[in-house]
């Protein structure tokens, strides 16, 4: 986790009340939003989060790659709401297919094998 958004969330925790906000208590979010019971829309944390250079958009992409990586696209589409299409282009963009790579290798080679390009 990036320092100054580590440094921004322990702030956050520690100007909570000891027993949480009355309107949140059951439900503890994190980001409490303005509405009693509900949380921070995704859009406001976003501002939040570019006001203090905290970039969200590389983050989000890395966690979509990971969760593509581990899950199949069935499992990890309706988690976050995901069209099954959208799931299925996520796990492509995921994929560690060497064969491109090794295609490339072999054609960059000098020939005679000699790879020093000297």
């Amino acid at each position: 986790m990036p320092e100054l958004l580590a440094r921004l969330l322990a702030d956050l925790a520690d100007q909570a009340p000891p027993g949480g906000w009355a309107a949140n208590a059951p439900r503890r979010w994190f980001f409490p939003g303005v509405r009693p019971g509900r949380h921070i829309s995704a859009s406001v944390l976003s501002r939040r989060l570019a006001a203090h250079h905290i970039p969200i958009r590389a983050s989000r992409t890395t966690a979509l790659v990971q969760l593509a990586q581990d899950l199949p696209p069935a499992i990890f589409a309706p988690m976050l709401g995901l069209h099954p299409i959208t799931a299925q282009q996520w796990r492509r963009r995921a994929a560690t297919d060497w064969t491109a790579y090794f295609e490339a290798r072999s054609t960059s080679r000098a020939p005679g094998g000699d790879t020093t390009g000297a």
